[in-house]
């Protein structure tokens, strides 16, 4: 079963040496796509980044690098992961529902990697926090001391 593999990088800049990396390991250019694109962040209001639900559009409009790569067994996976992680990757996503023809679109990719991450956070346990105070803390350790 092939499926697609999908790897977040901080600069665009990293493309020609995630390119290099990922030919090194065997894999030709047919099977990778790197998206570059010219746009740059457009200037929002605080107002409008809070209530809007342009967060995701924005994060990934910045200067990041989106790369996808089919993917056919296992030592593909693990090749094109080393790459990646050559190239100090930000974030790795397994896309087993997604045929890499359908990776040929990045506003689809960037949808399916929205609704992972989300999942991921929803997924997270609960955090259970402290309910004392800092100064009960603060208190005991003076008041022992004395």
């Amino acid at each position: 079963m092939s499926y697609t593999i999908v790897g977040l990088f901080a600069s665009q800049d990293q493309a020609k040496a995630v390119s290099e990396s990922l030919e090194k390991k065997g894999f030709k250019n047919s099977d990778y796509i790197i998206y570059l694109s010219q746009n740059k962040p457009v200037s929002k209001s605080f107002w409008s980044k809070i209530f809007t639900d342009e967060i995701d559009q924005e994060a990934t409009s910045v200067d990041s690098l989106i790369t996808s790569v089919a993917i056919n067994n296992e030592t593909e996976s693990q090749l094109a992961k080393d790459a990646f992680n050559e190239n100090k990757v930000i974030n790795t996503y397994e896309l087993q529902e997604v045929d890499f023809a359908k990776a040929v679109d990045l506003d689809y990719i960037k949808k399916v990697v929205a609704l992972k991450a989300k999942a991921l956070i929803y997924a997270m346990p609960e955090i259970r926090t402290s309910h004392t105070g800092i100064s009960i803390g603060i208190n005991s350790e003076v008041s022992s001391n004395t």
